[in-house]
This record gives C-alpha cells, structure tokens and sequence, in this order.
C-alpha cells in the first residue's frame, strides 16, 4: 500500500520509488530509495519550481497524467476501461477548463448531465471515483487543493437480474443436450459451474482434469481498447478477474459424462483449436440458442445468478458456493448473485398456516 502524502510506492524489488511530474519536460521523474522516508527527503531536495508552479492545468491533462501513473499497478482490462471513460465522456466534456477551476458544483452537474444522457449510474459512480482519485494524485504530486473531496458518486441501483424459471432452465438444457457442437457443450459446462462468459472463453481442455474430476479456472478472455490497434478493439488472453478468481471446481458425473464427449486432447474448449472465441462471439450465440429454445432473451451472465441461487436452495453453504464462484468474501455472493425465485417464494409462501 502506498503511503499517504506524495506518490511513493514500495516495489516488487523491495526498492521504493517516488515520482514526480515535471511540467516542462511532460515527463515524470523518479528517485529511489530503501525506505519510505529515505524516497520522500530525497524528493524534497529536488528543486520544487521545475516540478510544480501556479496551477495552469487543465483537469483533464490531471486526468491523464494521473491515469499514465497508474498504467505499471493496474491490469490491462482496468487501464483500458478508464481511458475509454476519459476519451468518451471526461475529456469531451470539461476540455479546457482548468484544474482550480473545477468545483463540486461542477462535478455534480457532470453527474446529472450524463444520467439524463442515458448512461446507468453505476457507469458515472465509476468515472466520478475516476476524478476523485485524479484529484487525490494532483494533491499529493502537485500539492494542489483537493476541492471535490466531498462530491460523492450517484447511488448505484442493483437491478436484480432476469433468472430462468425451473421450466425455462429444463427447455435450455434439453436445446443443449440435444445440439452436438462445442458451443452447446461449453454453455452446458457455464450452467452448472457459473463460469464468467470471458472463463468459459479461456477454458481450454487441458484445463479439465477427468480422472480428479476438476475444472480449473486459469484465464479469460475480453476484447478491450489497444493503444497498439490506435483506438481500436483486440482480443485479449489475460489472468482471470482477481485472485479469487483463480481456482478449482468439482465437476458432478453427468457433467464429465456429457463433456467427454467433445474432449481434445488440447485447445480451447469453445473452439477444439488455438483460438478463443470472444465473448461477443458467444454471447451472440447464446441468444441464438434462447431463440430455437422459445425462452426470453437474457443475458449470458444471468446463468451465473441463476447458478448460484440453484445452489443455495439445494443447501450449498454460502462459503463453499463464494468459492465456486471465485469470489473475494461471501458478502459479494449473498449480496449479488443470491436471489430468490418466484417459484421458491411461492413455495415458501405456501407454508403459511392461519393461527388455530
């Protein structure tokens, strides 16, 4: 964890290192160190007028400056996700306004400006947290007043996801037992292992141990924003969302007994080669199979709520089904992913009884 005060890290080498960004040249100037104290008094004998002056930037140059100090402690996905946040709303809407004139007047209009476009809250929760942090940087590297500190972001509203009835579920797993192509097989292998749509895409056969009976989770795949594409999307092949997300999952026998089926000896499981399919690819797929099937056109990722609600009304305890999932704590799986379904409130409605 970085310490507060100065952008100061401790890195993998055991070195700390102290950056600063020098206006002049527009780039950033490092100094290292063995200890935290030793990287900040090193920092405060460089000279502070070619490092910092008066604030004649623009918030948006703060955005971007802070966003390039991040790029070495982020993942790919997180680095590209916030630049398209900075390139498609932030940087278009307060262009040249200055640093010290943004305000949290200012900030509040963005919010309501951006809802009234359409975009959902959690999108503009998350480009606020984007400027708090900019601003946060610019207090530490520049000495800069932090004026938004005390904007908040809108309040996130969780929609409960659309789940597949018992009877929709039953008319989805005949439509796939009855296809014989890997796609069918790897939507089949998602409903009963909740895998994400970008795990079951980096899932290769190699993956799936059939004496131990195991699935391990190694990879997903996304396309996101390449700087290298100017712009454009690539495909990429990446570690899975967290560490958490790294893990093994007990297949039942019929599972192995219809996957088997369709094993290579290696190569991705959605494709039998060296290629992914891309989870657009399969998500366009997905709806395809729903539209043979007569059911209603839900997301691919409602499997995976509609997964983890299956488990705990068949008595899954809540830790190991976190674990499933590849979950950070079980707060995330009760609060997201468990949900109740018409049919079980009904049930459970029925038991009611009138006092005697």
């Amino acid at each position: 964890m970085p310490k507060k005060g100065r952008n100061i890290y401790k890195r993998k080498d055991g070195r700390w290192e102290g950056r600063l960004y020098v206006l002049g040249n527009h780039k950033y100037k490092s100094v290292y160190g063995k200890s935290y104290t030793d990287v900040r008094d090193k920092l405060q004998l460089i000279n502070p007028v070619s490092l910092t002056a008066s604030c004649r930037l623009n918030f948006t140059e703060i955005m971007q400056q802070w966003l390039d100090s991040t790029r070495a402690r982020i993942k790919e996905s997180s680095f590209s996700s916030y630049s398209d946040k900075l390139r498609l709303h932030l940087m278009p809407y307060y262009k040249d306004i200055r640093y010290d004139k943004i305000t949290p007047a200012e900030i509040e209009r963005f919010i309501a400006d951006k809802l009234s476009a359409g975009l959902s809250t959690k999108y503009v929760s998350d480009m606020v947290m984007i400027m708090k942090s900019a601003a946060k940087w610019a207090e530490r590297t520049y000495g800069y007043i932090n004026r938004i500190s005390s904007v908040g972001p809108p309040k996130v509203i969780h929609q409960e996801p659309d789940l597949l009835s018992a009877a929709d579920q039953k008319k989805l797993q005949a439509e796939l037992l009855s296809q014989n192509d890997l796609t069918s097989c790897g939507i089949y292998l998602a409903v009963f292992t909740g895998l994400r749509i970008g795990e079951l895409c980096g899932l290769r056969w190699e993956d799936i141990d059939f004496e131990k009976k195991l699935l391990t989770v190694k990879r997903t795949v996304h396309r996101i924003s390449s700087p290298a594409c100017k712009g454009k999307t690539a495909v990429k092949i990446t570690p899975p969302k967290s560490e958490n997300s790294i893990r093994q999952i007990p297949l039942p026998d019929f599972l192995l007994t219809f996957i088997q089926k369709f094993a290579r000896p290696e190569g991705f499981v959605l494709s039998g080669d060296s290629s992914p399919v891309e989870p657009r690819c399969l998500s366009y797929r997905f709806k395809q199979i729903l539209k043979r099937a007569g059911l209603p056109q839900v997301k691919f990722h409602s499997l995976r709520h509609t997964f983890a609600t299956n488990c705990l009304q068949s008595d899954f305890d809540v830790k190991t089904l976190s674990e499933i999932l590849g979950h950070a704590n079980m707060k995330t799986t009760m609060k997201i992913y468990v949900h109740s379904s018409l049919e079980r409130k009904q049930a459970c409605m029925s038991k009611l009884r009138p006092a005697r």
